[in-house]
């Protein structure tokens, strides 16, 4: 089976609750868009990469480092409506939506994501990897995502799940990582159903298509992740960029 086509869209929105104007944070000397923006680039095969914001000064923060931009409508409630606007303009069998707030990640993924969708039964793909504190897996900024004996996801949220965790012989938790490869025909449907009660109350959107019976493959990665949701994240991703990009 050969690797759909694909590519790859940033949501990035201004007005973030818990952290406004998160995308344009100053982190090592240079804005936060701009690292998530410079790893994407390194995806291999990727036939298009857009920052995908409803904001004019994101928007000329991208274009000022050289990206792809598209300004989109500004009453969409969640990143998943906003990279289906752009993906109805993009001829691709798959289209990835990589957070605009996960500066470090290892793009050979995001490629492997979009590889699993070479198997028809699954409609979208997302990733995961091992929580090694108690002190994440109680925080609720840090998504958990239980899954089937399939691999599939069954459920994702930012309560401390499974019960019991670091007890002996306890599950594994997993924390979810925010990118997410979906066929196009799936992220259109997806973006044109009602928000559903578990996605209003978890404020997770990945849950829309759970509770619609959509199939999504969780794949266990060892690359560690660290994502900015609240500004005091800026100063330990600032330290990671640091120590993982050279010029």
């Amino acid at each position: 089976m050969s690797r759909p086509s694909f590519a790859v869209v940033l949501p990035a929105r201004y007005g973030s609750t818990r952290f406004p104007g998160k995308p344009l944070a100053d982190i090592a000397g240079r804005p936060l868009i701009e690292w998530v923006h410079r790893r994407a680039s390194e995806i291999r095969g990727a036939e298009a990469l857009v920052v995908a914001t409803d904001d004019i000064r994101i928007a000329q923060c991208v274009r000022g480092f050289g990206g792809d931009v598209v300004m989109t409508d500004g009453d969409h409630a969640t990143g998943t409506d906003r990279v289906a606007e752009v993906a109805r303009g993009i001829d691709c069998d798959v289209i990835v939506n990589l957070q605009g707030d996960e500066p470090v990640f290892d793009p050979a993924m995001v490629e492997a994501l979009v590889e699993r969708l070479a198997d028809d039964s699954i409609d979208m793909t997302t990733a995961c990897h091992s929580i090694d504190t108690p002190a994440d897996f109680e925080n609720p900024h840090v998504v958990k995502v239980v899954t089937r004996a399939d691999g599939t996801a069954l459920y994702f949220s930012r309560a401390a799940i499974p019960e019991g965790a670091f007890e002996a012989g306890a599950v594994v938790p997993m924390r979810h990582v925010g990118v997410y490869a979906y066929r196009r025909e799936v992220l259109l449907r997806l973006a044109s159903l009602e928000r559903t009660p578990l996605e209003m109350s978890e404020g997770l959107e990945q849950l829309r298509a759970l509770e619609n019976g959509m199939t999504i493959s969780v794949l266990l990665t060892e690359c560690m992740t660290i994502g900015v949701d609240v500004p005091g994240d800026v100063k330990s991703v600032a330290k990671v960029i640091g120590a993982n990009y050279t010029e």
